[in-house]
């Protein structure tokens, strides 16, 4: 019986796609303030970083040591590095949907967010969206010195939430740190699939929108009939 349901943070409840870009335009402008930032030219340099950064799984210094060797020889990396933790909430893009959903869940579950990363850059990017007022447990895995996917982040968490693991569902847009961290952990995985992405054959409950998750947890309400 489900009880509680855990939240990745970026690119779940958040539209970190949206809020990178953003972000790396931020950046460019300020390193490049010789291009029209309405410019194809501008535009395309933009969609490198994207590029680059890989959904942000690739490190932060990767992506700005590409930008200091293709378009800004004068970047700071290090610099940078710690521009993004201390601005990028500034950026932060709500999920479409979410802020109408989770205040609904709330009314029949426990709610708590998992993210990885540095504990008050994750906590101030939450903040920003307003979401602990939803919130039983907040974690930040750069708070507890381990992060998803190792279960001991999950346990942690369903601790917080006063649940078993098998009591609680874990939704997250990252199959490796998300749908398999919470299946090793005893939980039931739910991949966020915002990009309509079908590519597995592997049986495990997929959505595509926070209007499916309501659906699924308010609706239908499988497993707790």
């Amino acid at each position: 019986m489900i009880q509680g349901i855990l939240f990745d943070y970026d690119g779940t409840l958040s539209a970190r796609y949206e809020s990178a870009y953003h972000m790396y335009r931020h950046i460019m402008q300020e390193c490049r303030p010789d291009l029209d930032d309405e410019s194809i030219e501008f535009e395309s340099m933009v969609q490198r970083c994207m590029y680059w950064d890989e959904y942000g799984t690739a490190h932060k210094s990767y992506v700005l040591e590409q930008m200091k060797a293709n378009y800004c020889p004068n970047l700071n990396v290090k610099q940078w590095e710690q521009r993004w933790r201390d601005e990028f909430y500034l950026y932060q893009v709500a999920m479409p949907g979410m802020l109408e959903t989770l205040p609904e869940l709330k009314k029949k579950y426990r709610i708590g967010i998992i993210t990885n990363g540095d504990g008050p850059s994750q906590n101030r990017k939450i903040d920003t969206l307003g979401l602990r007022r939803y919130c039983h447990t907040v974690i930040a895995s750069g708070d507890l010195g381990f992060s998803k996917p190792d279960p001991e982040i999950f346990l942690h968490a369903a601790e917080d939430l006063g649940l078993y693991t098998s009591e609680v569902a874990f939704i997250g847009d990252t199959f490796h740190t998300d749908v398999l961290g919470a299946y090793n952990a005893g939980m039931l995985p739910v991949w966020y699939c915002y990009e309509r992405r079908t590519e597995t054959l592997y049986d495990v409950k997929k959505v595509h929108d926070f209007e499916e998750i309501r659906d699924m947890f308010l609706v239908h309400d499988e497993w707790n009939v």
